[in-house]
């Protein structure tokens, strides 16, 4: 236990780090494609839903724009948020990264 705890716990929680922060944007586009899709529960209110509900009231072709735009850019932007962090993670904690 104490080999695996010293040596090699340290070595792999980079990557977990990592892996983890770059895994969100995935679990937010999914959840926000089934929201979209109706599959998720009604009582809640997502991104998703509100895409869905924009997309319903037909906005992308009367031009309520402002009820695709703030969803839309919310998820790119926590995407984005969550991407930059795994990437700077990665950086910061990968031993084979860090320079004498």
């Amino acid at each position: 236990g104490r080999v695996v705890f010293k040596h090699i716990v340290p070595q792999l929680l980079p990557y977990a780090f990592a892996s983890i922060a770059l895994s969100v944007p995935g679990a937010i586009l999914s959840e926000a494609g089934l929201s979209f899709l109706g599959l998720t529960s009604q009582n809640l209110i997502t991104w998703g839903q509100m895409l869905n509900t924009a997309h319903q009231n037909g906005a992308t072709i009367n031009g309520y724009w402002w009820q695709v735009i703030p969803p839309g850019l919310a998820i790119s932007f926590v995407g984005l948020v969550f991407v930059l962090l795994g990437v700077s993670l990665d950086t910061v904690l990968n031993p084979r990264l860090k320079r004498a």
